[in-house]
């Protein structure tokens, strides 16, 4: 079975690509390689346009289905045929600032309060994160808020690579990643790590550095049942 090869995986920083179109069908179009991400993770999927014999249609929806990632364009494309996809990159990198961000609260949360992150949703300005926590006072926000921002003022270099599935598990926190959930036929993870701070298997778009992040600030925390609380926090 064909697959799309995922380019940012490797470089989260590449803007526009040339691709071949491998399947189309009522509007989507599949690639042999993309740059738009499918979505997954608490992250939205890219937008952007795909340019197509001198015209430019716009790339409204992304998702991955078996190995192929699909982009809703609207219209039929040829199969064969070369095209150029470029994403909004706005969008995008607000999209990586915001998850490179819920990485770093994700790990101090569970350093200073012991508490696990269960889910997530990022947006383009702005973020929120659940934990499995009771209660939390003001002076533990602060705490966290303040060395979030120490973090991104030692503009610490945000590393992604590949390791052997087995090698991976030996080094993963079960805590911060979800090890029960990763597909049993992947054989090499992909790894975010912030060294110091956090390691985490992680399919997402990041930063290359802690200082492209700016300013951290948490600006609201709420009850999501007993035990559960839910962080939004701006980036600034």
């Amino acid at each position: 079975m064909a697959s799309t090869e995922l380019v940012y995986l490797v470089d989260s920083y590449v803007r526009e690509f040339r691709a071949v179109v491998v399947a189309s069908e009522g509007g989507y179009v599949a690639l042999d390689r993309t740059c738009f991400y499918p979505g997954g993770g608490g992250q939205p999927y890219d937008t952007g346009v795909i340019l197509f014999g001198g015209r430019s249609l716009p790339v409204s929806e992304v998702f991955r289905r078996g190995g192929l990632v699909w982009h809703f364009v609207g219209e039929s494309v040829p199969v064969g045929v070369e095209v150029v996809g470029r994403i909004d990159w706005g969008r995008r990198y607000a999209h990586m600032r915001y998850h490179t961000a819920q990485h770093m609260l994700s790990a101090l949360f569970l350093e200073k309060l012991g508490a696990r992150t269960t889910g997530n949703q990022i947006h383009a300005d702005r973020a929120h994160m659940n934990f499995d926590l009771e209660k939390i006072d003001r002076e533990s926000l602060l705490d966290i808020e303040e060395e979030a921002n120490r973090w991104i003022k030692r503009d610490v270099e945000v590393k992604t690579y590949f390791l052997p599935r087995g090698e991976a598990l030996r080094l993963l926190d079960p805590r911060r990643t979800k090890i029960d959930r990763l597909p049993t036929d992947v054989e090499k993870l992909r790894i975010v790590e912030i060294p110091g701070l956090d390691l985490c298997a992680c399919g997402g778009t990041h930063v290359r550095r802690t200082g492209e992040l700016g300013r951290l600030r948490i600006v609201k925390v709420k009850s999501k049942g007993r035990a559960k609380k839910r962080v939004e926090f701006v980036l600034e």
